[in-house]
């Protein structure tokens, strides 16, 4: 074997490496995101899809689904392929006939994965957007600002992942620089407006945080509903997606296999991951009537009652107020107090029982006096 094809099979042995190592990170994660989403088509269909939110949210976690496989697929291809082609099958022209031959392979797969991830952050962003747009329930200007933010957002998302495809297609292994970066740092910045305006919202409202907090006596369920409420919030969100702008900047003019390379391909695929589960774990929060923030704004949430004829059981579905629709009572009405409120009148009804058999027996002693 000659020095130079030395060199390429440890070029070779060295992409594949890291490859295996991102692809067991997306494998890892991936199962985690299946868990929740299992859980909440669960949780869909145990419910329904009565009302217009349940459907939209449906939508988005079908949506989240169809993203997660679709990224999980192009990793395991782009891997196994790469192996196969470069190493298992051997050329008459040699090692370096053989990793072209593995590159132009790979290409249709390598193409795709920029659609994920874009899709997977218009998705992200948009389900924090809407938490901030329900918490913010009293500002109409802010909330318009919100549904910009949205479209901007998912415009710059679709416009880089074609543009990335384009040039991907041709076999250049980057794409436009410029556009990457200010699609990256504008959706980060949207990332932290709304963000900011949630905990804005809580430092205006000090009394609802405390009262909040005051529910959980220990410091553990204290504890567990911060982080909800930082996680719904879009703090985690934020962290993982400023490190991905971060790294992506820095990896624009970063050397392959350097340690900027290698964490950006890392921190890129776990954000990919965090975007939707971040989008999961709000949606099954909203099915169960759990938001956080929902219970420390105490934002004006609907739940849709229906009876089973054969069970006689309730079943509370929560929806935002924006999507009212067929038969739905506050959240301040349980189904203790529904049931509260049957046994008052049934109190009542026979109280006019007990009355009406009062009055029979003073006519009766009337007509026997006289």
């Amino acid at each position: 074997m000659t020095p130079d094809e030395s060199a390429l099979l440890s070029h070779i042995g060295t992409l594949i490496y890291y490859g295996i190592v991102v692809l067991i990170v997306d494998c890892t994660l991936y199962g985690f995101y299946l868990l929740a989403e299992f859980i909440a088509l669960y949780l869909f269909f145990k419910h329904g899809l009565k009302q217009r939110i349940q459907k939209i949210l449906f939508v988005t976690s079908v949506t989240t689904l169809t993203t997660a496989t679709w990224d999980f697929v192009n990793q395991c291809s782009y891997n196994l392929i790469q192996i196969k082609v470069s190493l298992m099958e051997p050329l008459e022209a040699g090692l370096q006939a053989q990793a072209d031959a593995a590159q132009k392979a790979i290409l249709p797969w390598f193409t795709m994965m920029v659609w994920p991830i874009s899709i997977n952050i218009i998705i992200g962003n948009g389900v924090l957007l809407w938490r901030a747009w329900a918490v913010c329930e009293s500002d109409r200007s802010l909330r318009s600002a919100f549904i910009t933010m949205g479209f901007v957002n998912a415009a710059l998302c679709l416009a880089d992942a074609i543009v990335d495809t384009i040039i991907r297609s041709k076999g250049v292994k980057s794409g436009n620089s410029s556009l990457d970066t200010a699609q990256m740092f504008i959706s980060l910045a949207i990332n932290i407006v709304a963000t900011t305006c949630i905990g804005l919202k809580a430092k205006q409202n000090p009394d609802l945080v405390k009262d909040y907090f005051a529910q959980f006596k220990s410091r553990r369920e204290r504890f567990e509903k911060m982080v909800l409420v930082l996680m719904e919030s879009g703090v985690v969100l934020l962290i993982f997606q400023l490190l991905y702008a971060i790294f992506g900047r820095l990896n624009v003019t970063a050397a392959q296999f350097s340690n900027i390379n290698i964490a950006w391909s890392v921190i890129a695929t776990m954000f990919n991951a965090i975007t939707i589960l971040y989008a999961m774990a709000v949606i099954i929060m909203v099915i169960i009537d759990r938001s956080a923030l929902d219970k420390l704004f105490g934002l004006k949430t609907t739940i849709n009652v229906s009876t089973s004829e054969k069970t006689g059981q309730t079943t509370k579905i929560s929806t935002l107020r924006f999507a009212e629709g067929g038969r739905q009572v506050t959240s301040n009405t349980s189904s203790t107090g529904l049931g509260s409120d049957i046994e008052a009148q049934d109190d009542s009804v026979s109280d006019v029982n007990v009355a009406g058999a009062v009055t029979e027996k003073t006519r009766s002693e009337i007509v026997v006096a006289q």
